[in-house]
């Protein structure tokens, strides 16, 4: 719920999900809005990462809504306002002991 990445399902997960809330701090208090939002819309596939066992949310995103269509600028809008949340939820980078 706050992003750290502990949530209930986090101890029966293979990989354990990052904190969310850290993104800039481990990229040197840099917030990488483009990779962030590439890693969201998972249609790109990086060998890395593994198998896809979460939802490839540009598929997702790219669903028909209203009047029947959607295009990658409804994408597009859907990744940034994610991408906007987490930008806003970043905490500062900790100063070392």
């Amino acid at each position: 719920m706050e992003a750290h990445g502990d949530g209930v399902l986090a101890a029966v997960l293979r990989v354990r999900p990052p904190d969310l809330t850290r993104i800039a701090a481990r990229r040197g208090g840099e917030f990488p809005d483009a990779e962030i939002a590439s890693f969201i819309d998972g249609r790109a596939f990086v060998a890395a990462h593994g198998s896809r066992e979460m939802p490839v949310w540009g598929r997702v995103f790219a669903r028909p809504v209203a009047d029947g269509s959607a295009g990658e600028e409804v994408v597009r809008g859907q990744l940034w306002v994610l991408v906007a949340y987490l930008r806003s939820i970043q905490v500062p980078e900790r100063a070392a002991p």
